[in-house]
């Protein structure tokens, strides 16, 4: 059984608005606290290498294979290799990992990467690698009462969408992941935390300048 993990703010040696457990790089933490926060993560789950991607809200897959080296451009990735951690790190967005027993994938799914099919992309790259019986799990993030949006956002997105209208302005990005991910076969366990609500967890929403927390699969 492949290992999972997601993780809260708790755990870490990050300072200030960071504290504790931050696993970004890219937010304004000290780089030596969150390599350090790093290397503790991959102890902790006995991986050989823990990946990380640089996010960039859209739908780009990337496969990590043993000889992978750069850092990729993505918001999800998927391997076959064993032990190598796929990480996905979020202060709102839905982390969701995928089990397809000999295939894995590590999904950064906000609004514009779910609206734009960064799910089914990765689903079916799992696919194509040979993933059978997929079971996803959403990790914790923002709920729907909690993410509010622009009314020409907010009209664009539950036209196409309509699973996800959670109210005037307000889009539940999780039913419309879940419903993707159904359509798509897999098994779907959630996770229902707000990231906004729940002190444990970095929000951007909440707190604007803030760490990240990351959801982990490895094989």
């Amino acid at each position: 059984m492949p290992r999972q993990l997601f993780t809260a703010r708790a755990g870490g040696i990050s300072k200030g608005k960071f504290a504790s457990f931050n696993l970004a790089t890219h937010v304004g933490d000290n780089e030596v606290d969150v390599l350090n926060n790093r290397k503790a993560l991959a102890n902790l789950m006995s991986l050989e290498r823990l990946e990380f991607m640089n996010q960039t809200h859209g739908n780009k897959v990337f496969r990590i294979t043993s000889t992978a080296s750069n850092v990729p451009e993505a918001d999800a990735m998927v391997t076959t290799e064993k032990s190598i951690g796929l990480a996905v790190m979020v202060a709102d967005c839905l982390p969701i990992l995928v089990d397809g027993n000999s295939v894995v994938a590590a999904i950064h799914a906000g609004r514009r990467g779910v609206t734009n099919g960064v799910i089914g992309k990765t689903i079916g790259l799992m696919v194509a690698q040979g993933a059978q019986k997929m079971r996803a799990t959403i990790g914790p993030a923002i709920c729907g009462k909690c993410y509010e949006v622009d009314e020409p956002t907010y009209r664009e997105v539950i036209s196409l969408f309509p699973e996800g209208d959670a109210g005037i302005r307000h889009i539940d990005i999780r039913r419309i992941a879940i419903k993707q991910l159904k359509d798509l076969g897999c098994d779907v366990a959630n996770i229902d935390i707000c990231t906004r609500e729940n002190l444990e967890y970095f929000s951007y929403r909440r707190d604007n300048k803030t760490g990240r927390q990351v959801g982990v699969i490895a094989i």
